[in-house]
């Protein structure tokens, strides 16, 4: 659940970091290897701020020196580099339109996985590839459906799969004449057969071999024989034999047969997050079916429980946009707090408020994120939380409770 959560942030750090544009070349990503001298590092940037000296622009010199500036002083806070490395981004975001509104913003991660590289990149964007390849889950099932009429080849990962190819066959239907003609015909037809199961096995070891080290197993399903027929069959990969982990019988083909696949295959991958996921969502629905008074849902009432140290699990949605805006009277200090999306969080700072207290106009906004005060308030209580991925139909089950839901303690009248 930690390694869940911790992984989730992350890509929402990078997310947000995607988000940030800079002018020209004002940006910088600075990949630190594990093992790298701090020292030697910290010689290298104050060797590009002198370079950074004969830029002609004023305003562009004097942001990219500023930069190298704030990095020097964050690496000086470390005695040596951490066991996975380091990498800090930093550089000048304008805050409007016009040059000269842009500040000075710097983030230092420490990633998931070792840095394999030095690299200073100074560009109009943060360089985010080697973190965002760090984000893909590295285990790996391989999805074959298929009937003598077609075959859908997909891949899952972690909680959401991917279509990567779909054949289709000329085999024709079985001829019900008699004679010479139908053994003709029964010949021609039992070519066409072996032709699409090779081309399905073909397909399948171009998709998968490249994948070995990181392919789990591989289910093949669909209604009928011929997915018996080409299991047993000499049309994989040797290897990707050694990991065909079942061969299930399912109503469907397609897309809707690789979803039938997939729920069906729940013991043979229940180590894959998607049914870990799924798990949790059901069992919340049970609950909630069988002891309302056991769980809670929406977020208001979820963060009330929190508070309270009723909550066991809390399950929240990948994709929740939600922020806690907390608005304070500069006269009187009133408070209210709202929890808003992203959108009526701009409005707050646009319309005009006046204070149910005493009638003054002017206040201020505090804003946070609302998944870094729930994960606050987890740590605080010791509950644990399910990040749900939004794309599966547990996701869509878990959006329609508002993204989030809670598993208590006990139950709450």
């Amino acid at each position: 659940m930690l390694e869940q959560l911790t992984m989730y942030n992350f890509k929402r750090l990078l997310e947000n970091l995607k988000s940030k544009r800079g002018r020209g070349t004002e940006l910088i990503s600075l990949y630190i290897p594990p093992g790298r001298n701090i020292y030697d590092v910290i010689k290298y940037l104050r060797q590009e701020y002198d370079q950074a000296g004969n830029i002609k622009d004023k305003l562009t010199r004097k942001n990219v020196q500023s930069a190298i500036e704030s990095i020097i002083q964050r690496l000086k806070l470390y005695r040596k580099v951490p066991d996975n490395g380091l990498v800090v981004f930093c550089g000048a975001i304008p805050r409007g339109s016009e040059r000269g509104t842009e500040k000075i913003e710097i983030y230092v991660v420490e990633p998931p996985e070792p840095v394999q590289s030095f690299r200073y990149i100074c560009d109009h964007e943060f360089y985010l590839e080697p973190l965002l390849d760090m984000t893909k889950e590295k285990k790996a099932y391989g999805l074959i459906v298929m009937d003598r009429g077609g075959a859908t080849i997909a891949v899952l990962r972690g909680s959401s799969y991917e279509i990567v190819s779909e054949l289709s066959s000329d085999i024709p239907p079985k001829h019900s004449a008699g004679g010479q003609s139908q053994r003709r015909f029964e010949r021609i037809r039992e070519e066409r057969v072996q032709h699409f199961y090779n081309k399905v096995g073909e397909e399948a070891n171009k998709i998968f071999v490249p994948m070995l080290n990181e392919l789990e197993g591989l289910i093949i399903g669909g209604p009928g024989d011929a997915r018996e027929e080409f299991a047993s069959g000499d049309y994989l990969d040797y290897r990707l034999k050694q990991k065909i982990l079942g061969n299930i019988p399912t109503s469907y083909t397609e897309s809707q047969g690789i979803r039938e696949l997939i729920s069906k295959s729940e013991e043979l991958m229940k180590e894959a997050s998607i049914f870990r996921e799924k798990q949790e969502v059901e069992k919340f629905l049970a609950l909630l079916s069988k002891k309302p008074n056991i769980v809670t849902y929406g977020i208001e009432s979820v963060i009330e429980q929190l508070k309270n140290g009723s909550v066991e699990e809390v399950l929240l949605l990948e994709d929740i946009n939600i922020f806690l805006a907390r608005r304070r009277c500069l006269n009187c200090k009133y408070e209210e707090v709202k929890y808003v999306d992203k959108e009526s969080l701009e409005r707050m700072y646009s319309e005009s408020w006046v204070c149910p207290n005493c009638k003054a106009t002017s206040f201020d906004i505090e804003e946070r994120d609302i998944v870094d005060y729930i994960e606050e308030l987890a740590k605080e209580t010791r509950a644990s939380i399910y990040v749900i991925s939004a794309g599966t139909e547990w996701g869509q089950q878990l959006r329609a409770f508002g993204g989030i839901a809670a598993i208590l303690r006990y139950e709450v009248v």
